[in-house]
């Protein structure tokens, strides 16, 4: 409501008339497309993309004046390719998401009256406006706080080394964070070390607990807006992962303290192709299946929607039903249905019992606290959501388009079934021409790929960037794609995937770590590839590479 009011309002008082409704939802899913990481990056993302979501806004929707099948045509094209953003790395992937939605919505939503095309310009203008503004009233308190979060999580969460590097370098790469990131990599190696070695000898360590406690303190001071002095180090503990895991906790409360906001210089060569490796290969990569699923998903639900009647104020839900349950894999696909049927239900059944006690003068504050409710959980909650969403529609038509709330629940659910077969259906059916290979196919390749990455460093830098590409690409590849998991081979493929990704970064990280013997590093790419076995006197990167070929085993 924060963001959807206020566009609403400039475009009312711009002229657009009852197009103004679209101007309010423009800002909103516009909004969407620049969220999730720092203020400035995020502005320019927007304003670049500001021209393609006022065309997406207003595009199809006058096209459709003069032929439907081309305006058809142009929301497939959009869809599709915004689905693909993601490929430029994981902070596109909101981008995508609103682009759709602003697409969709945009073309589905029906008005109370007749709008003329300059009023939909003039609401598209309004909504990509206001989500400037607010995009930037939103961050200009804090501007780096997300890259700051994203950074301090490589030391007391899960983290996202991939997307922490890619938040600095697109944050104006400041050098205490590089010095951050940097430190992070070498603590996370030393405490899975210690967590090796704590596991062998089957004993809690409570300095192992000291030291998680203290990467939290740290890491709040790293996402901290303002700095405070560095403290004292410190003392050795005896115990050689544990020194150097605070080492490296001491030299980021360092930096965290003296905050040296200076630039790290790094050259064009390297940023091309830091920015090219998640590009490379893209053809046969899970997200450009999933990009043509999505293309054609919603070329299905818009082709059903001929057979509504002109105006029909329901076209929205069966359009951002689809959009909406389309994912990358099979697996994810049903997760996004399952709450809308379980919502479906649930509101249907609350529709009823309203319909049937409740007078109708109620339905439009009902259609109000409903909309509150299905926008503050749907992505929290979405079966719940779902179902105040199914009264909030019921409602709405039946309060301010006096239509029969029997007849409108009954098309609503219909809508909504036909919109998820479509979305199961599509998203589970193989795309003609980039079906992947089979399961042990991938795997094989992920482990090769693997290997020949970390083996390519220290050599040329084309070869390295190659290597590097192959191995991001065949890694990504291992999300299930048409594959029937059950629930234990797709915790071993999770497991597989992330195991295959720690031991590349430190078997990295131990290469560019004078101090660290690089023999092990071979040794545990020989025990990866089978050629060779774990002993009991070998450390963490032998024991995580056996580990790893130990569910590769199983899961081939």
């Amino acid at each position: 409501m924060i963001v959807a009011v206020p566009a609403f309002v400039v475009g009312t008082l711009l002229g657009a008339g009852p197009a103004a409704v679209v101007g309010a939802f423009v800002a909103l899913f516009g909004l969407i497309t620049s969220l999730g990481g720092p203020l400035w990056p995020d502005l320019r993302r927007l304003a670049v993309l500001a021209p393609v979501l006022f065309g997406a806004a207003v595009g199809p929707r006058l096209l459709a004046d003069l032929s439907r099948p081309a305006a058809f045509a142009l929301i497939v094209v959009i869809v599709t390719a915004g689905a693909l953003l993601p490929l430029r790395g994981s902070r596109y992937s909101t981008t995508a998401l609103g682009l759709g939605m602003v697409t969709l919505f945009a073309y589905g939503i029906p008005l109370l009256s007749p709008a003329s095309s300059r009023q939909f310009v003039l609401a598209a203008a309004a909504g990509v406006v206001v989500a400037l503004v607010l995009r930037l009233a939103f961050g200009i308190a804090d501007p780096s706080k997300p890259t700051r979060a994203a950074v301090a999580d490589l030391l007391d969460g899960d983290g996202d080394v991939s997307g922490s590097v890619s938040l600095w370098h697109a944050d104006g790469r400041r050098r205490w964070l590089g010095t951050v990131l940097q430190e992070a990599g070498r603590f996370r190696l030393a405490r899975r070390s210690a967590e090796a070695l704590a596991r062998r000898s089957d004993a809690e360590d409570p300095a192992l607990d000291d030291l998680r406690a203290r990467a939290h303190e740290v890491a709040d001071r790293v996402r901290a807006k303002r700095s405070d002095p560095p403290r004292a180090t410190t003392p050795d503990v005896g115990n050689r992962p544990l020194d150097a895991a605070h080492a490296a906790l001491d030299a980021i409360d360092r930096a965290a303290g003296e905050r040296d906001d200076a630039p790290v210089s790094v050259p064009a060569e390297a940023r091309r192709d830091l920015r090219s490796v998640p590009l490379s290969g893209w053809l046969r990569t899970a997200q450009v299946r999933h990009a043509l699923r999505t293309g054609l998903g919603v070329l299905a639900a818009l082709l059903l929607s001929m057979r509504l009647r002109p105006g029909d104020p329901l076209l929205p839900t069966l359009l951002m039903t689809t959009f909406g349950v389309l994912q990358a894999s099979w697996r994810d696909t049903l997760g996004k249905a399952w709450p809308r049927v379980v919502g479906l239900a649930a509101g249907s059944a609350v529709v009823i019992v309203v319909i049937l006690l409740v007078p109708s003068a109620a339905y439009a504050p009902i259609a109000g606290v409903a909309l509150v409710i299905g926008l503050s959980t749907i992505t929290t909650r979405p079966a719940l959501g779902s179902a105040a969403m199914v009264c909030m529609s019921v409602a709405m038509n039946s309060s301010l388009r006096h239509l029969d709330p029997v007849g409108t629940l009954v098309e609503y659910v219909l809508l909504t079934a036909g919109a998820l077969v479509i979305a199961v259906v599509v998203g589970f059916a193989v795309v003609p021409g980039v079906r992947p290979p089979v399961l042990r196919a991938r795997v094989e390749e992920a482990v090769s790929a693997t290997v020949a990455a970390v083996r390519s460093l220290g050599g040329p830098r084309g070869d390295v960037v190659a290597a590097q590409r192959r191995a991001l690409r065949a890694t990504a590849d291992l999300t299930p794609d048409h594959d029937r998991l059950t629930t234990d081979q797709q915790a071993d493929l999770d497991r597989f995937r992330e195991g295959l990704v720690d031991l590349r970064v430190l078997a990295t990280a131990s290469l560019l770590d004078p101090d660290h013997e690089h023999p092990a590093v071979g040794r545990s790419l020989a025990v990866l590839e089978g050629t060779a076995e774990p002993g009991p006197d070998d450390g963490v990167l032998v024991a995580l590479a056996g580990e790893v070929r130990t569910v590769r085993d199983r899961l081939v």
